[in-house]
């Protein structure tokens, strides 16, 4: 008689074992990233507000230097263009920003956490107040929970791929039993230079790049002006 291998690898293990352990699994990761999500988009939304402050006072700077003739010499096309230029990506970078949403979709990615609490914490009850259930009563319990479950999911929207990875490497003792090629040091620094990109890359290149760009300019308008 052969000895019967695993079919299922990593975190879908839980496909091995009984029904109530697969929907205790979904719950729980779907419950954490949703959250995770929440996290991500509140962090977002504030980079997003102080990156369009920032924007607007680089404008209001480079106007002043041509206000004032700060030592650009007779090159105010140069100062003018920096300001048009500033002008077009403040307004193309506030539309795009507010269309994100991101403090609405940050209260609805809580607010499914929230639902899928109730669920999981639902799960936890049965299985641990409920002495000896008939199989009955578990498949009743199982297929309601399934339907709450689904009819969650129906209702939000889903989230980004690194609301799960952070998922993974906030859970490593768990993972390091089930996946442990998913949370090893490599991959884990891996999925936090992802986040660490899509949650301050793009914001962190609209603070420090204008006053580069704005510096650059006036230098380049001084060499113009001495240089004959």
């Amino acid at each position: 008689m052969t000895e019967k291998t695993n079919q299922f690898t990593g975190p879908k293990k839980y496909l091995e074992k009984s029904f109530l352990e697969e929907l205790n699994y979904k719950i729980w990761s779907t419950k954490a990233s949703r959250f995770n999500a929440d996290k991500r988009l509140k962090v977002k939304a504030k980079l997003s507000n102080i990156s369009l402050a920032f924007l607007s006072a680089y404008l209001i700077i480079a106007s002043l230097i041509s206000v004032y003739n700060i030592n650009t010499g007779n090159n105010e096309d140069i100062i003018n263009y920096v300001i048009t230029a500033l002008s077009i990506l403040v307004l193309v970078v506030s539309q795009f920003e507010n269309a994100q949403d991101y403090k609405l979709n940050a209260r609805i990615f809580h607010d499914c956490g929230l639902e899928l609490s109730i669920l999981y914490n639902d799960l936890r009850v049965f299985k641990t107040l409920k002495k000896k259930p008939s199989e009955y009563e578990i498949y009743l319990f199982g297929k309601n929970l399934s339907e709450k479950y689904q009819n969650v999911l129906r209702n939000y929207q889903n989230h980004s791929p690194i609301d799960y990875d952070m998922f993974q490497i906030n859970n490593i003792d768990y993972f390091e039993k089930v996946a442990p090629k998913k949370v090893t040091p490599d991959n884990i620094k891996k999925v936090k230079r992802r986040y660490n990109w899509e949650v301050y890359g793009w914001y962190s290149i609209m603070i420090i790049a204008p006053p580069i760009l704005i510096t650059g300019i006036v230098l380049i308008a001084k060499y113009i002006n001495i240089v004959p």
